[in-house]
């Protein structure tokens, strides 16, 4: 049984921020582009709002506070991640896992990729010569206990030391110690990144930095692929007067499965809401990344452009 799986954590400082939403949407687009038999699940210790079925994973803690200085500005430090290159990392992930960003849209089918034997497989740095960065830390393929250097040749200052010579946090450790020649993924696999949206034909694509998928629901292609499968009745509170009248007369219908709200509706609404929109056109782009099978509208305050 193959283990797909994404990290959660916070960040306080960090440039994007990630939701049990982005979890589950992630997940929903798997499950539509993969047959191999498999299980779903998230290394997070912030589990609530995330999909039943979508399994926990305790994150193993390694390495969590250690910092790249090359790698600032709110860049995600994800050094935690090597924990998957323990020699019992198939205690915790499964004896074959792929490991994988959960800021990516999947439009084809994810079967040809995670159906290769290699024991180890990464993501190419697009667009980067091997020898200054070979691999990208948004997917891996591994079986467990494969190149457990990783993990065991780790030290804070030695990952000072790599971040010098590559980019980023735990890709950059990767890239120190395996150097180039693993296995991977790249453009002619369809595995491409956003600024590469023209140019290739894409099944899978990662949005490393910015912007991210739900920056951008206004893209015909983005808006079709990244959202939740359809479920569920939502509720959205908009910017109008009679939001507050709207909303009581909704809740006399029954019960509803998320909420959508701008930020001062969030503000007073008494549990978390699902998503927060800046304007009417913006809700009912998250409505429909939500996959809300019912939608119902409170306080709409502007025309919205269909």
């Amino acid at each position: 049984m193959l283990t797909v799986l994404t990290w959660l954590w916070a960040q306080p400082d960090g440039r994007a921020t990630y939701t049990a939403l982005h979890v589950n949407i992630w997940a929903d687009m798997v499950r539509r582009h993969l047959t191999l038999p498999h299980r779903l699940a998230c290394v997070t210790d912030m589990p609530e709002g995330i999909d039943p079925s979508i399994e926990i994973i305790a994150p193993p803690r390694d390495f969590e506070d250690v910092r790249i200085p090359t790698w600032t500005d709110g860049r995600p430090q994800c050094l935690r991640r090597i924990a998957m290159f323990r020699r019992d990392a198939g205690d915790m992930f499964g004896e074959r896992f792929v490991s994988m960003d959960m800021d990516c849209v999947i439009a084809g089918s994810l079967d040809p990729l995670f159906s290769r034997d290699d024991d180890i497989v990464l993501y190419a740095s697009p667009g980067r010569p091997p020898d200054r960065r070979p691999y990208n830390g948004s997917m891996l393929m591994m079986t467990a206990g494969a190149r457990p250097q990783v993990y065991d040749r780790f030290t804070p200052e030695r990952a000072i030391a790599a971040g010098q010579r590559y980019a980023g946090s735990d890709q950059a450790w990767i890239s120190h110690v395996l150097g180039p020649g693993e296995a991977v993924w790249d453009e002619s696999d369809g595995v491409a990144w956003w600024g590469r949206r023209h140019e290739v034909e894409t099944r899978l694509m990662f949005h490393p930095g910015h912007p991210k998928p739900w920056n951008l629901l206004d893209d015909p292609w983005v808006r079709e692929h990244y959202r939740r499968e359809p479920q569920g009745r939502g509720l959205i509170l908009g910017y109008g007067p009679h939001v507050w009248t709207d909303a009581e007369a909704a809740l006399e219908t029954g019960a509803f499965d998320g909420v959508i709200a701008s930020p001062e509706a969030a503000a007073h609404w008494p549990t978390p809401v699902t998503a927060v929109a800046q304007n009417d056109n913006e809700a009912d782009r998250l409505a429909d990344l939500c996959g809300f099978s019912e939608v119902v509208w409170c306080g709409r305050s502007e025309k919205v452009s269909t």
